[in-house]
Parts: C-alpha cells; structure tokens; sequence
C-alpha cells in the first residue's frame, strides 16, 4: 500500500509541476489573463491532495 501512496504523490507533484509550467507559459503568450486561473485552481487541489496523501501515510491503516 506503502507503494501506491508513493506513486499517487509523486504523480500529483508532476501535475503539480507541470500547472506551474504552463501558468508561466501563459502569463508569457497571453499577459495576465482569466486562463491563468486553471492552472493555479488545478495546483491548489493537487496541493491538497499530496498533503492528504502524507496524512494518509502517517495513519497506522497504510502502513
């Protein structure tokens, strides 16, 4: 179980990363612009998924 927590957080810091990416790629093409927002809400809940994922790993259960 240990692993598939693993893969889950390491695959939500990919979108993780890649949301970061492509906000900047549309901050440089476009100026400031309502797009923008995708990116960063899509961060925000893989943010929160990878510290719901820690969480997880600290209970007894997923040991």
């Amino acid at each position: 179980m240990e692993l598939v927590l693993m893969i889950m957080l390491a695959a939500a810091m990919f979108v993780l990363f890649f949301c970061g990416y492509f906000t900047g790629v549309i901050k440089e093409k476009l100026g400031k612009n309502w797009l923008i927002a995708v990116p960063i809400t899509v961060s925000l809940l893989m943010f929160n998924i990878i510290w719901a994922i820690t969480e997880l790993a600290k209970a007894d259960r997923w040991q």
